[in-house]
């Protein structure tokens, strides 16, 4: 949860971000995602929302890194991202 921007949002965006941070953190696509299976949120959750989540978390990702190329955590995160939209088919770079 990031405190400092609350917002309303379909429940399964936190197991979502938890995914991407997993991945960052060396687990693959696959077993991220079992993590996040374990949460109701995500168990019902449309499958067409959490592609269009993760190819918007790539997108998001990748433009955090290109306008800060010193900041190897973003190109970490960009490539999680990369790799967890990837695994959801939608890595296609949108730009």
């Amino acid at each position: 949860m990031d405190w400092s921007w609350p917002t309303r949002g379909a429940g399964f965006i936190d197991p979502a971000c938890l995914v991407v941070q997993l991945i960052a953190a060396g687990h693959s696509a696959k077993e991220a995602e079992g993590w996040a299976s374990g949460c109701k949120a995500w168990m019902n959750a449309d499958a067409a929302a959490i592609d269009a989540f993760a190819a918007a978390t790539l997108h998001m990702s990748e433009s955090h890194a290109d306008r800060h190329p010193d900041a190897a955590w973003l190109a970490d995160m960009a490539d999680a991202a990369r790799a967890w939209a990837a695994h959801r088919g939608v890595s296609e770079r949108s730009r």
